[in-house]
């Protein structure tokens, strides 16, 4: 608002000074100058009020998801769960983003955008195997459910990328907060099919516990009782994304993440790093 204010502002300053010294002189050559020169101000103030409308600085969530273009798709995934005897983790799951280069997962509204800067709204499930991979050894630990996260974040381009700030609080499962930092090596004009990523995490004691706690009732020989603090991890990933038609886009994706002690000390948990892959493809609507 304040930036197209002040374009306004000196535009029209522009039109009074130029009026102003057309004015002086007295010629019928010059007075015909001077309308033009009034038109062609005119018409630029018009150009500088419709560039900027006060409406995109700030828009409804409907009116913002009707006015993006979004790639929504389908993809299969396949994951290492940490847990003491899990199996892989194949599933399938949507996915949503915006087109328009800035990265956010899943769907979200930004409430306040500039040209390479967002603050956003979203939503989106935890990326912990709330199932514990099905293991057998775990089975007669009490049943986690799967949480769902509300989401605050902040999303900048740079010259070399884009990096997204965000935290998330879950309103389902343990209550917990977590918190993300994330750049994506994506140069401008932000169109890279191959765009490798750097992640750190931290989980707040309430979600750390949540998924590595052992309970004074689940405890036995072998499975002490536990629990964990706030935690850290650092994932880092590789994304592909190759056009397949003006609509159709091929997605594809390999990542690993490492666990702080907090996690790794857990007696339920037996690998440091996990590793997981999809792949599938989105439509452009």
């Amino acid at each position: 608002m304040k930036l197209q204010f002040i374009s306004i502002m000196l535009v029209s300053c522009l039109s009074i000074s130029a009026y102003a010294e057309t004015s002086t002189v007295k010629t019928s050559k010059t007075l015909v100058k001077q309308t033009s020169i009034s038109k062609t101000l005119s018409t630029k103030t018009s150009t500088v009020t419709k560039a900027v409308p006060a409406a995109n600085l700030f828009k409804s969530p409907i009116s913002y998801l009707r006015n993006k273009q979004w790639d929504i798709g389908l993809v299969a995934t396949a994951t290492q769960t940490p847990y003491v005897g899990g199996d892989m983790v194949v599933s399938a799951r949507p996915i949503a983003r915006a087109a328009d280069g800035f990265d956010i997962p899943g769907v979200s509204w930004s409430f306040s955008k500039q040209p390479k800067r967002e603050i956003y709204l979203g939503a989106a499930l935890d990326e912990w195997d709330h199932k514990r991979g099905d293991s057998a050894q775990l089975k007669d630990m009490h049943d986690l459910k799967q949480a769902a996260n509300v989401r605050l974040g902040a999303t900048w381009k740079q010259p070399k990328g884009v990096t997204n700030l965000e935290i998330g609080q879950d309103v389902r499962a343990h209550k917990g907060q977590q918190a993300k930092v994330r750049f994506t090596y994506n140069p401008e004009p932000y169109e890279a099919q191959l765009r490798p990523y750097v992640e750190g995490q931290w989980l707040s004691s309430k979600m750390a516990d949540y998924y590595v706690g052992v309970n004074a009732d689940e405890a036995k020989a072998g499975r002490p009782s536990y629990e964990a603090g706030n935690a850290f991890a650092l994932k880092a990933g590789l994304k592909y994304e190759r056009p397949l038609t003006q609509r159709i886009t091929l997605n594809a994706g390999l990542d690993g993440t490492t666990y702080s002690k907090e996690i790794t000390d857990s007696p339920i948990i037996a690998r440091d790093v996990v590793w997981g892959t999809y792949a599938g493809a989105t439509y452009r609507w």
